[in-house]
């Protein structure tokens, strides 16, 4: 679940006038359910939830806890550490993992309204939360990588100011710092990363379903009206029906989007992929046999794209599975997009013969 949501939630939930707690992951160590910066909303006296610190034990705790601090604004830090837990009620994890509880009231909707702009902007924030067992919760929201009046007068350590910039530029990402007597965790908010899939056929329609499913947007472009709709992609976030030559003048996209290139014709797969290569897209994959993705890059190279931009192209596409079907062969592609954003790795063109017979459309 993102951080776009939660936020909604909260705030929905604090002007219908109920208390909220805010459970954060904030550091772990070893193998734990729970990763750094899942985030669970707790209202209700503990009896709703949403969201997820990493399920078993350790969030049933803290559902109980959080219910018990509801009635006024406070945070808290809780430490497990599951080597220490019986094996019937640890599951296979037997890490450590540190958790922050803070409690919110009406007071503190400006502050969500606040988180929900910037989650769902193009700006770079990050979130500044400063962890004090037994205190107010003190979160500070920077924008663009600039320390606010607020932030310097907390008279943050230049181990932590680093660590805010850091976060802040990239948009993304989460850490834990400690410096002196201060204690911060900071966490990029910004909207999630989009998939742009360039055609709108059988396989189009199975990637969107799964990119959707591992909290990605997805943004369908194709020239036809009949394939690029609402009907057949009810969840996309956009739908752009407009000519392959003008992609750029129809979709923006930055560090931050993935660009699968499926369209019904190896024609259109280089038009576009000439158009997507001049931008700053964190992906960039094109769906084909070897021989024709050779021959489309060797063209585009002759039209004097540099060779450090066709380098950048995966395809074929998809992370290779043995997959045959369309399912499949949108299973193998998400796989890669996820691999990427977690982990991030150069293309390899031609580490997996993926062809166009599974999109027929």
């Amino acid at each position: 679940m993102d951080n776009l949501q939660i936020f909604e939630k909260a705030a929905a939930l604090l002007d219908a006038g109920d208390n909220v707690a805010l459970v954060t992951v904030v550091s772990t160590t070893g193998s734990t359910p729970g990763k750094v910066g899942y985030k669970m909303l707790v209202w209700a006296e503990g009896k709703r939830t949403f969201g997820t610190v990493g399920g078993g034990l350790v969030e049933g705790r803290m559902i109980e806890q959080a219910g018990r601090m509801l009635s006024k604004p406070t945070s808290r830090t809780f430490t497990f550490s599951l080597g220490d837990t019986p094996d019937d009620e640890k599951g296979i994890c037997g890490g450590s993992v540190e958790l922050l509880i803070e409690t919110f009231d009406e007071d503190s909707l400006p502050l969500f309204h606040d988180l929900v702009a910037a989650a769902d902007s193009d700006e770079s924030t990050a979130l500044l939360s400063l962890v004090s067992p037994d205190a107010l919760p003190h979160k500070i929201l920077i924008r663009d990588a600039a320390l606010s009046a607020e932030t310097a007068e907390t008279e943050l350590s230049s181990e932590i100011v680093s660590a805010i910039k850091d976060v802040a530029v990239a948009g993304h990402g989460v850490t834990r710092v400690s410096a002196g007597d201060a204690n911060a965790f900071i966490e990029g908010i910004s909207r999630l990363p989009a998939v742009i899939l360039f055609g709108a056929g059988h396989l189009a329609d199975h990637v969107a379903r799964y990119a959707k499913g591992v909290h990605f947007r997805v943004i369908v472009y194709d020239d036809r009206s009949e394939y690029a709709n609402r009907q057949r992609f009810p969840d996309a976030d956009e739908i752009i029906v407009a000519d392959f030559g003008r992609a750029l003048d129809k979709v923006r996209i930055d560090r931050r989007c993935y660009a699968v290139i499926v369209t019904r014709g190896h024609k259109y797969d280089e038009i576009v992929l000439e158009q997507v290569l001049k931008t700053d897209a964190r992906y960039v994959g094109m769906i084909g046999s070897k021989r024709k993705t050779q021959t489309i890059l060797d063209r585009l190279r002759h039209r004097g794209i540099p060779a450090d931009l066709l380098d950048r192209v995966f395809s074929p596409i998809g992370i290779s599975i043995g997959a045959v079907t369309p399912e499949e062969i949108a299973l193998s592609i998400v796989c890669e997009l996820v691999k990427i954003r977690r982990l991030g790795r150069e293309p390899q063109i031609g580490h997996l013969a993926l062809c166009r017979s599974g999109d027929s459309t």
